[in-house]
């Protein structure tokens, strides 16, 4: 009765690639990446930051308006007034309601000192653009970790349908041998019984596992953008002996080189510098501001605006604003800015300590899992093992079903731990990898 477990669920495998879509975990991570609507909101965010810099830069440019207008007047109260110059016998039309008024103008002004607000402003917008920078790191890294957790979440539910088939056809196979040896007055019913029984239960766990393997498959599908309806073959197994490729690709997908600094740890440092420059900022209103401008003009006041009659007025000049007193405002601003200096300060320290907790985590849950998938593969080899003598044992008659029974359950379970542990061991290993990019609190 015992085939070889570990032939058949390959076999298996085999089976299912030939009549899906194939999906490898390189592959997975391609479509993901593609799919994911937080890469596409973290690039807004860096083009919005990016954009933020141009605005403030424009604080050392000049300001150039342009105007054009039309003032008909209907009635003024320098109507009937004229004025004769000395010296003349006929008076002069005054040039006030004038009842066409035809202006084009042009304002220029450039500021000379502002307090250095602008100054200030575009290094509060840099940081912000190098912290967007390192927003779009991170998230492309919690995409990787997302789609391991659910492409291993959905090798690990199918491998234990896997499983569970395997044993109920096992239960199965049992169950007409004992059906047999009853109708032969060999077994009594006590034992056709519990075979029944047993291979009951494992039907009930069959379709639990079939539920939990439907529901990992549409979150994987979901992750990579596929139809939900879409039957998957995963090409990349528990089972197999490449970790370190698995490693290999979800770095080459996240994007990291040789990382120093952890990403949330530099964001951090940007976030106080960013505070810095808006204390900056603030103190900047303390200043004086100093512009000089220019304001060039040409008056028309012909019926239409068609002719030479253009009267020209030009003016320069430089204006200061001195700040005197604004209600204590400025003070105010001064130390909401500096609170929250304090404040990003105060996380930069937290997030340190954080970072040194979670790599301590991180290591460990390797340790742990790679234990764990060591004493499960020896587990198995011996669960296999008790199970091929127990079933001899139950043909030739020199045990009880309940002994076969035992066994099985031993290996099915054996052959379970083996395959979570895998996945932890997978995900574990991936989450170590990519925690240099991953944010704080992230795990």
């Amino acid at each position: 009765m015992y085939r070889g477990l570990v032939v058949w669920l390959a076999l298996a495998a085999d089976a299912r690639a030939q009549s899906a879509t194939t999906l490898s975990f390189d592959e997975a991570l391609g479509a993901a990446e593609r799919a994911a609507e937080a890469m596409a909101i973290a690039q807004a965010q860096v083009d919005r930051a990016e954009a933020g810099v141009a605005s403030a830069k424009s604080g050392y440019w000049p300001t150039v308006n342009g105007t054009a207008s039309y003032q008909r007047t209907l009635k003024s109260e320098f109507d009937g007034l004229s004025f004769t110059p000395p010296g003349s016998t006929e008076p002069v039309e005054l040039p006030f309601g004038r009842p066409n008024n035809w202006r084009l103008g042009l304002q220029v002004t450039q500021p000379l000192f502002d307090g250095f607000r602008t100054q200030a402003a575009v290094a509060q917008a840099r940081a912000g653009v190098r912290v967007s920078a390192l927003g779009v790191r991170s998230t492309r890294a919690q995409i990787v970790l997302q789609t391991a957790q659910a492409y291993f979440d959905a090798a690990l539910a199918q491998r234990q349908v896997d499983i569970a088939e395997v044993t109920l056809q096992q239960a199965e196979e049992t169950l007409k041998e004992t059906q047999l040896g009853f109708k032969q007055g060999a077994t009594p019913e006590f034992d056709v019984v519990r075979a029944e029984v047993a291979r009951d239960n494992q039907r009930t766990l069959v379709v639990q596992f079939r539920v939990q393997r439907d529901v990992a498959f549409v979150q994987l599908r979901r992750l990579i953008g596929a139809p939900l309806d879409r039957p998957l073959a995963l090409t990349t197994r528990l089972d197999a002996t490449d970790v370190e490729a698995v490693i290999t690709s979800a770095r080459t997908a996240a994007g990291l080189a040789n990382e120093g600094e952890r990403v949330a740890i530099t964001q951090a440092k940007e976030g106080v510098a960013l505070r810095a420059a808006a204390v900056d900022f603030a103190r900047a209103d303390r200043w004086p501001v100093l512009a000089a401008g220019t304001d060039f003009g040409l008056v028309n006041y012909e019926n239409h605006p068609f002719n030479k009659d253009w009267r020209t007025n030009w003016t320069l000049g430089l204006t200061v604003s001195l700040p005197i007193f604004d209600g204590f405002r400025r003070r105010a601003a001064v130390r909401s800015s500096e609170a929250d200096l304090a404040s990003a300060r105060a996380q930069l320290a937290n997030a340190s300590e954080i970072s040194q907790v979670e790599l301590a985590q991180a290591q460990a849950a390797v340790a742990s899992s790679a234990t764990q998938l060591e004493t499960s593969t020896r587990t198995v080899q011996q669960a296999q093992r008790a199970y091929q003598i127990a079933e001899l044992r139950f043909q030739q008659g020199a045990s009880t079903h309940l002994e076969l029974v035992d066994t099985r359950v031993q290996l099915e379970q054996s052959l379970l731990g083996q395959a979570r542990a895998a996945h932890d061991l997978r995900v574990a290993r991936v989450r170590l990898t990519l925690l240099p990019a991953l944010p704080i609190g992230g795990m």
